[in-house]
């Protein structure tokens, strides 16, 4: 099945084969023609997603990592390709975009009506990516002055919505957002 795309398919598959010939010392196994495995990668290209082919470079330098001297097959950096993207899309359906923000959402005058409480738990009930900067300082400062925390502690507030590293899943994010929950348990408990 092919996919409507934007991509020149033919061109990153060039493009890849010139990055593994800087990688690799055979490009392609014996009986087999550079010119017809660039073909058949762009090929295989054409039935991914626009998202899976940009995926490429991060595919192919994971299969860089394992030492061998022959280049993978196209079917080989496909699979690879695949999997990268299947990694990295849970990152990519994580961060929404600026058109999925629901700027009616006034977080100026939330924070302002908040009390005590609520403005503690303000980025565990709102994503950072969301408020704007300036409700972020409000935070800092306010976090200062009244709970004495440190600019650290206050990020740590802020963030608890963000990933904790560039692959993680969901259960990475619960374990963190643990983390900080518990780190500031024991605080308050001290």
């Amino acid at each position: 099945m092919l996919i409507e795309s934007k991509l020149n398919h033919m061109h990153i598959a060039e493009e890849i084969y010139d990055y593994l010939k800087h990688e690799y010392k055979f490009l392609v196994h014996k009986h087999q023609n550079l010119n017809d495995a660039i073909t058949v990668l762009g090929n295989k290209l054409l039935r991914l997603e626009d998202f899976e082919v940009k995926c490429w470079f991060k595919a192919i330098e994971g299969i860089g990592m394992q030492k061998s001297n022959f280049a993978p097959t196209p079917k080989e950096m496909i699979h690879a390709i695949k999997a990268t993207a299947k990694e990295l899309s849970i990152v990519v359906n994580n961060h929404r975009s600026i058109d999925q923000i629901d700027h009616t959402i006034d977080y100026e005058a939330l924070w302002k009506a908040a009390d005590d409480k609520a403005k503690f738990t303000f980025f565990t009930d709102h994503k950072f990516s969301d408020v704007p900067s300036y409700v972020r300082y409000w935070f800092m400062k306010y976090n200062k002055k009244h709970r004495g925390f440190t600019a650290y502690e206050s990020t740590m507030l802020i963030k608890y919505w963000a990933l904790p590293f560039s692959h993680a899943n969901e259960g990475a994010m619960i374990n963190k957002q643990r983390e900080i929950r518990k780190y500031f348990q024991e605080r308050v408990n001290a």
